[in-house]
């Protein structure tokens, strides 16, 4: 497996070269839009490689959907044996699809699926920009998220998350909504995919609901106003039976496996408790807050607010973003309308995760477009955002080479295989392929180490751990669980090794007195590894005698 880390100077220079060679044949016209296509996804994957081959956790949610992923594999049925929180279904089907196409379920896995929905998002983002603008700026501005994605090393945006399918997704409406505004007749068949695919969104990540809302209020409005002019109500007529297509269907998948109670219980009022932590007063501070957090967010933001007063006092634009639509305010209003929502997405849940801004990436670049326009009457000027944000990587890349003597952020010598934890190490001669495990706390990479799929729904247990009006439920569900699936190993991983639940003695399985007693019963303890204790199913441990607990 390749390190990416012998010669980084050699291989950023290449990546350097490369974007600045696209920028000068595009400025003089003289590359097609395949070419130009393909250099740019050339460009991310290469960018991209080698945060791909570290094969190690860079947040926390890739653990927990690997492991969700490891489990669906086995059992299929969301909601009964995988419980995403506040991420929906598609997410973790999606990470299976390695597991179907013979991969193991790792990092480099996960992240290489991460890139797929990055490099679809990007080629949907240039066709919408193609409807609304001319072919020379939709380039342009396509630089903008293409530049960030592939040359930022802040790990919430070059990790696997829970926004790249979601944002896949909304490219993918945001295009059909160019389509559906540009074309002089109005088709069925982008109106019923809008509907279709903004249905979907529910179940990647509900955060993501108010932009979907917002496209399909677009699309509702441009069918609208095609049924007022031809009487024809066709494509007002699909585009709402396309809304409802997959939620429908998903509502009869949901209950006919028998999980419609969790499916309430768990993702909706789940997410209900976990958005409740900042009011629409808190936005603002919420959303500084989020800002400061992550340098190459504040300097694109930065840039874009540049960019905007170049083109204000700029003058006048050169040409209509459409000859079709030359004279709508339909486009800066939806614009206007999908950033605030994409705002409201990343600060309403109260957490301060700087992958949330990963929602505003997209609507940012879209306000790059009408300054951009307006500086076109002056050719070189237009290259004025692409050589801000190649500048702004560019120092920092300097600075970085000149403190560490390195380009890359993860260095991934040695590092390109799963590692294995001490806890998992000992579990390996109890198990087998096809076992389950359970973590009480909140450490996710036990299983994506031990490849093993976890055995209740929920692969992290802070839900039952902290005080809250669904804890009991919760609680309930964990134990239903062990019952059924009975772990051959579980482990209680609260302590040094554990996210935000580190407390032994308020927060360790004993304080859970059924889970206690159901341990006791079924389970021997085999020692503490690295402060995670190990209990293995007793028809899996040879008759011999074992080391009593007696605390950390």
């Amino acid at each position: 497996m390749l390190s990416f880390d012998s010669s980084p100077t050699v291989y950023w220079f290449l990546a350097y070269t490369l974007v600045i060679v696209v920028l000068g044949l595009n400025l003089k016209n003289r590359i097609p839009n395949a070419l130009f296509l393909l250099a740019a996804v050339g460009l991310l994957v290469m960018m991209r490689l080698p945060t791909i081959v570290f094969n190690r956790e860079l947040n926390a949610d890739e653990s927990q959907m690997l492991s969700h992923a490891l489990t669906l594999y086995l059992d299929p049925i969301y909601w009964r044996s995988v419980d995403g929180t506040t991420i929906g279904p598609l997410d973790n089907y999606l990470l299976v699809v390695p597991r179907l196409l013979g991969f193991q379920l790792d990092y480099t896995a996960a992240r290489s699926m991460g890139l797929l929905c990055t490099a679809g998002s990007l080629m949907f983002f240039f066709v919408a920009l193609r409807c609304w603008f001319s072919t020379t700026i939709a380039k342009i501005i396509l630089l903008v998220p293409l530049l960030f994605y592939a040359f930022t090393q802040e790990t919430d945006f070059v990790n696997y998350t829970s926004e790249q399918l979601p944002l896949l997704l909304l490219n993918a409406c945001l295009t059909l909504v160019a389509i559906l505004h540009t074309n002089k007749t109005v088709s069925t068949i982008p109106a019923y995919m809008l509907g279709f695919l903004a249905g979907m969104v529910p179940f990647t990540k509900l955060q993501a609901v108010p932009q979907a809302a917002i496209l399909v209020l677009a699309g509702l409005f441009i069918t609208y106003q095609y049924y007022q002019k031809t009487k024809r109500f066709k494509p007002l007529l699909v585009l709402l039976l396309g809304g409802i297509s997959f939620p429908a269907m998903a509502m009869v998948w949901i209950s006919y496996h028998g999980v419609y109670q969790d499916f309430i219980n768990f993702y909706i009022l789940g997410n209900v408790v976990y958005a409740s932590g900042a009011g629409l007063r808190d936005i603002p501070t919420q959303l500084g807050q989020l800002i400061i957090t992550s340098p190459d967010f504040t300097a694109l933001l930065f840039i874009a607010t540049l960019v905007l007063i170049a083109g204000l006092i700029s003058g006048r634009r050169s040409q209509p973003p459409h000859p079709v639509r030359e004279q709508s305010l339909f486009l800066p209003l939806l614009i206007l309308g999908y950033g605030l929502a994409a705002i409201y997405a990343a600060t309403k849940t109260g957490h301060l995760f700087v992958h949330y801004l990963n929602f505003c990436v997209y609507p940012i670049a879209l306000t790059f477009a009408f300054p951009v326009q307006r500086l076109s009457q002056h050719k070189y000027l237009t290259f004025l955002v692409p050589a801000l944000i190649l500048g702004w990587f560019g120092v920092q890349d300097a600075l970085s080479f000149y403190k560490t003597r390195q380009l890359n952020t993860l260095v991934s010598v040695g590092a390109t295989t799963l590692p294995e934890s001490p806890v998992v190490k000992a579990l390996k001669a109890y198990t087998n392929p096809n076992d389950q495990m359970v973590v009480w706390g909140w450490q996710c990479s036990y299983y994506v180490e031990a490849q093993l799929a976890q055995g209740t729904a929920e692969n992290h247990t802070e839900r039952c751990i902290f005080q809250h009006p669904l804890r009991d439920v919760y609680r309930e569900r964990f134990i239903n669980d062990l019952r059924r699936t009975q772990p051959a190993v579980f482990i209680d991983a609260v302590g040094k090794n554990s996210l935000w639940v580190q407390d032994v003695k308020s927060q360790g399985y004993e304080n859970f007195p059924a889970l206690a007693d159901y341990v006791s019963d079924h389970y021997s303890y085999l020692g503490a590894f690295d402060s995670s204790r190990l209990y293995v199913r007793k028809d899996r441990v040879p008759t011999r005698s074992h080391p009593k607990e007696v605390g950390r």
